[in-house]
């Protein structure tokens, strides 16, 4: 990372631990069943993991949930690539201040929204997704376990022995099934 991309970087994680301090949850472990709205935040940048997500997201609707997705793609340009419609939204580097921060109408919903549980499926240190996750307003988040996931979820499972996503949404699916409230 070049000195400048650093000091941007540093600029956005003071900015973060800053707004992070007005940040008051009432926080409530939530299961599958009784969650009325889901949350998802994950880098959308690889296709694959982006349809795996997309598949996740058809489980929960299955399940009759309210959910939304917002995927990162790292890429100046994604619009030709992806649209945003109905149950997912994307955002990129288009969308990030000069510190790194996300912006827009978009994201500022989506932290804003009361979801019941917020899932982080970022399994790399990504500065977007770690700024939303951190400000969202949900009551339950969950992540895998590592990085900042460790300070902002209220649920993290570790996936050492399998780091990949694919992994991560089989654990999440088994132990939101087994909060009982």
């Amino acid at each position: 990372m070049g000195a400048i991309k650093n000091i941007q970087e540093k600029l956005g994680r003071f900015i973060l631990k800053k707004e992070s301090k007005n940040i008051q949850r009432n926080v409530k472990a939530f299961s599958i069943d009784n969650a009325s709205t889901i949350g998802i935040v994950y880098d959308a940048t690889n296709r694959n993991d982006a349809e795996i997500v997309k598949n996740f997201v058809q489980y929960f609707k299955e399940e009759r949930k309210d959910v939304l997705s917002i995927g990162f793609i790292n890429s100046k340009d994604s619009s030709e690539v992806v649209t945003s419609h109905l149950n997912y939204v994307y955002f990129d580097k288009k969308n990030l201040s000069s510190t790194n921060v996300p912006k827009g109408n978009e994201v500022e919903n989506f932290i804003n929204k009361p979801f019941s549980i917020l899932i982080d499926l970022n399994i790399n240190d990504c500065f977007p997704i770690e700024y939303i996750n951190s400000l969202s307003n949900a009551k339950f988040k969950v992540g895998a376990k590592g990085s900042y996931r460790d300070d902002v979820c209220d649920l993290v499972i570790d996936i050492d022995e399998n780091n990949k996503i694919e992994y991560l949404i089989i654990q999440l699916k088994r132990y939101l099934k087994m909060i009982k409230n």
